[in-house]
């Protein structure tokens, strides 16, 4: 698992000789956890998710977990887009979200907003205005 993710936070293809030249073992034993790539990253993909709930849930407030939402996705940009491409997260990252605001509406306008500036943060970089952006979008949606 950890030479996978390090394969996606480097932005390299993740194959199972690649892996397992990452993790200096042999490529047969990779194929005894993994059968085929895709489980590969879907693994790193629900490894990460565990990651991103952790710091949300453990977030004081819905303002303070959006936050965490965002600086997760900004501190792992190719992780992030594995997470909700390689393997659609979407209906977790809802659920999650329900668990920081009890009104599933709200709670649905809140991920996708915040998924949406996450989302066009990894594409489009360090924007200098996202630092006083997210603040505001989060503030609007809660």
């Amino acid at each position: 698992m950890t030479a996978a993710t390090a394969l996606v936070d480097r932005d390299r293809a993740v194959t199972l000789r690649a892996v397992s030249r990452e993790a200096d073992v042999p490529t047969s034993s990779i194929y005894q956890q993994f059968p085929d790539v895709p489980s590969i990253l879907l693994a790193v993909c629900h490894e990460a998710f565990r990651e991103l709930e952790a710091v949300v849930l453990g977030a004081p407030d819905a303002h303070a977990a959006g936050l965490a939402y965002l600086d997760f996705a900004v501190a792992h940009p190719r992780r992030y887009r594995v997470m909700f491409g390689a393997a659609d997260l979407s209906s977790q990252a809802l659920r999650l979200f329900t668990r920081v605001l009890a009104d599933p509406d709200r709670a649905m306008t809140f991920w996708l907003g915040l998924h949406g500036l996450a989302d066009q943060h990894t594409a489009i970089r360090r924007s200098s205005q996202f630092a006083v952006i997210a603040p505001r979008l989060i503030t609007s949606l809660i």
